[in-house]
């Protein structure tokens, strides 16, 4: 989500705790590139960073190493970017307003398509992997959740339930998500929550209980670890903090990053431990501490 009452639904919603046990293992944040509200990121198999921004649909590319940023190129037809994921080697779904775009960096120079529009979308926002041909989007402003075919466009919606829904001023609910393991994880950014539900492998349908592990600290997009934690970009709480999924009730802030809003991990050997933050002002490096 760019810079910026618990509901029980349906028999989905059960509480695990409201408060986040939160701890401090402080690490400094050292910023790669500074680039104007930076919405999500993805990294390539070589290690370069993409970056997106809602007012734009331009997809920039950052090299990590020399700390330089360039267009990658322009996804025609998309007026802004949001949430991306790598569904195969080098290819990457990518949200762009009520559409949902492939960009293909097998060729060169990169290309960007419209796979399809979802029509009845009201306000797209993240995207998680499910498997090489199918993604699964979060609609912020309907509160639920598409299965989404990358290569026929064949979409539905599978998730709705009242801890996605919007709430507040601004009409936006689910924002960050990402599926490890038949499990979703999402936040809620204006509820300040954050839930996880097994999901179906295939038709990515809930086959249990919506679990809400808090319900106080402000979560926008989040990045599965190689250690298999969870990191989670606060938006105006300016931090990263990391989850472990077996106790996810307890969390700890590992860095301090103004108006961090999505992250990622590296890819190579030299940098697979870098969690890099999106955020208002560019992106930042992270060392986690294995």
């Amino acid at each position: 989500m760019h810079h910026l009452q618990t509901l029980l639904g349906a028999g989905l919603l059960t509480l695990a705790s409201a408060a986040p046990a939160l701890e401090q293992r402080q690490t400094a944040a050292t910023q790669v590139v500074r680039l104007s509200s930076v919405e999500n990121v993805a990294v390539r198999p070589n290690g370069i960073i993409l970056a997106t921004n809602m007012n734009s649909n331009n997809l920039y590319a950052v090299d990590p190493e020399k700390k330089t940023s360039s267009t990658a190129l322009q996804v025609t037809g998309a007026t802004g970017l949001s949430g991306i994921g790598e569904y195969a080697p080098d290819l990457f779904a990518i949200i762009g307003g009520k559409g949902i775009y492939k960009v293909d960096f097998t060729s060169t120079p990169p290309k960007s398509s419209l796979i399809k529009t979802i029509t009845e979308a009201n306000n797209l926002n993240g995207l998680a992997v499910l498997d090489n041909s199918t993604v699964l989007v979060a609609d912020a402003g309907k509160g639920s959740v598409f299965r989404f075919d990358v290569n026929t466009g064949a979409y539905s919606e599978t998730i709705k339930d009242p801890t996605m829904a919007p709430s507040g001023a601004i009409p936006f609910g689910i924002d960050g998500i990402k599926v490890k393991d038949g499990v979703l994880w999402f936040t809620n950014i204006f509820k300040n929550s954050f839930h996880k539900v097994s999901i179906d492998a295939t038709t990515a349908r809930a086959t249990g209980a919506v679990t809400t592990l808090w319900t106080n600290l402000m979560g926008d997009d989040l990045c599965f670890g190689p250690n298999g934690k969870i990191y989670i970009a606060t938006n105006g709480r300016n931090s990263l903090i990391e989850v472990d999924p077996a106790a996810a009730t307890r969390s700890t802030v590992v860095a301090t990053v103004q108006g961090s809003t999505a992250c990622a991990f590296g890819r190579t050997e030299k940098d697979k431990n870098v969690a890099y933050v999106s955020a208002g002002q560019g992106i930042f490096a992270v060392t986690i501490k294995v």
